[in-house]
């Protein structure tokens, strides 16, 4: 007996392999995933230099995006696409995944929560491919003023409306080294949702920021970076984790670090936890990470995950 359940397993899991493997590439439904993979899965990682077809992989790994996206949803994306150095911006071929796959799954209308300009998908070689695809996409930049009842110290935001308004929120950053913060991935990148003026208090805010400089009161940014994602969570996180640097971020030059990964998940702890590993960090030494955590946003022990890489 134990010999058929261990062959049926094989057979099992060989198909799954050749069903993720396909589904970068064909019209495969995703609903065929969910008779081979563990639905308890918090993370997928999806190794390999086809960030297109790896993108669509981790998220296969989820359930597929019709397990996000219906039919005549309004989705926005959050991407960080405001930078240019090597390994500070989402590789744009991991957002067009995102985006072919949100139109893929019936999606009405796709929002740029940030907006992401057009030099920003010319970088990417699959651009004339997608181009009638990103031509579909609207700004999401209107911002308007929002109470944070629970904030620690964020009692109000100027955040984008098209982040409160959509069906779904999608965050798609890049995980890289922060001079302030240490290290950035889906909890910072939501400062890219919010108004300059709002984001100038996250750095001169407190009485030690104010008098001296940008940095100088990390607790002080990151409660305002964990309050602020009170507002709203995503309900997928994209991670691009291909190449990022390691110094001298955001905006670099940086020492560039290759890791060729692509990081999926529905909570923006956890998944901002994992990845805090890829640079070498703990994740209760990110301090917005911790008061994320204690805020009660996510769990931040990965050990604690259930978290499944191919």
């Amino acid at each position: 007996m134990k010999d058929n359940i261990n062959r049926r397993e094989f057979i099992k899991q060989s198909v799954a392999a050749g069903i993720i493997a396909a589904a970068g590439s064909s019209s495969i439904p995703y609903s065929l995933l969910g008779n081979f993979l563990d639905p308890k899965i918090d993370i997928s990682v999806v190794n390999g230099t086809n960030y297109f077809d790896n993108t669509v992989k981790a998220v296969g790994l989820l359930g597929g995006m019709k397990k996000f996206v219906s039919k005549g949803n309004r989705v926005g994306l959050l991407i960080n696409s405001p930078w240019n150095k090597p390994g500070t911006y989402t590789n744009p071929d991991v957002s067009l995944a995102v985006l072919k796959m949100c139109l893929n799954a019936g999606a009405k209308e796709i929002y740029s929560i940030e907006d992401a300009s057009a030099s920003y998908w010319k970088r990417s070689k699959l651009y004339n491919k997608f181009e009638k695809d990103i031509d579909k996409i609207k700004s999401g930049d209107s911002k308007t003023n929002i109470r944070i009842l629970n904030g620690k110290l964020l009692k109000e935001a100027d955040i984008s409306k098209a982040l409160l308004n959509c069906d779904v929120y999608i965050n798609i950053p890049i995980v890289k080294n922060h001079q302030g913060t240490n290290f950035t991935a889906n909890l910072k990148n939501v400062m890219g949702a919010c108004s300059g003026s709002t984001n100038r208090y996250f750095h001169k805010g407190s009485k030690k920021s104010s008098l001296f400089g940008y940095y100088d009161d990390i607790e002080f940014l990151s409660h305002c970076i964990a309050d602020v994602n009170l507002i709203r969570q995503p309900n997928l996180c994209i991670v691009d984790a291909t190449e990022f640097v390691t110094n001298n971020g955001p905006a670099g030059p940086g020492e560039l670090k290759k890791a060729d990964k692509i990081v999926a998940g529905t909570n923006c702890v956890s998944v901002d936890a994992y990845c805090a590993t890829l640079l070498d960090s703990a994740p209760k030494d990110i301090l917005m990470i911790q008061y994320a955590h204690e805020l009660g946003l996510g769990e931040i022990d990965i050990k604690k995950l259930s978290i499944k890489e191919i």
